[in-house]
C-alpha cells in the first residue's frame, strides 16, 4: 500500500486521546455556540440596567453577530456603565 493511503487510515491525535472525531467537535463547538446565544438573549431580556431601546439594541447587536454579539454582551454589556438610573426620572 502507498503511505499515504496508510497515512489516511490512522485515527488523528484527538480520536486516538478522546475517542472523538472532528464531527463530535464541531457538533460540541456549535452546540456551545447556541447555548451561548440563548443564554445572552434571556440576560438581555432580564437585565435590569438597560431601557427597553437599550435592549432592542443589544437584541439586535447578538441577532447581527450571533457569536461574536454574545460575546461581547457577556463581557462588556451585563455590566456596563450606561446602566438605567432610576433616580433620574423626567422632571
Amino acid at each position: 500500500m502507498h503511505a499515504a493511503t496508510l497515512l489516511s487510515q490512522q485515527p488523528s491525535t484527538t480520536e486516538q486521546v478522546l475517542g472523538w472525531g472532528v464531527g463530535t467537535i464541531v457538533l460540541v463547538a456549535v452546540l456551545g455556540a447556541v447555548v451561548l446565544f440563548v443564554a445572552a438573549l434571556v440576560s438581555i431580556i432580564r437585565s435590569p440596567n438597560y431601557t427597553v431601546a437599550g435592549r432592542a439594541v443589544w437584541i439586535f447587536v447578538v441577532l447581527a453577530f450571533p457569536f461574536l454579539g454574545p460575546l461581547v454582551w457577556f463581557v462588556w454589556g451585563r455590566k456596563s456603565t450606561f446602566a438605567v438610573d432610576a433616580s433620574n426620572g423626567l422632571r
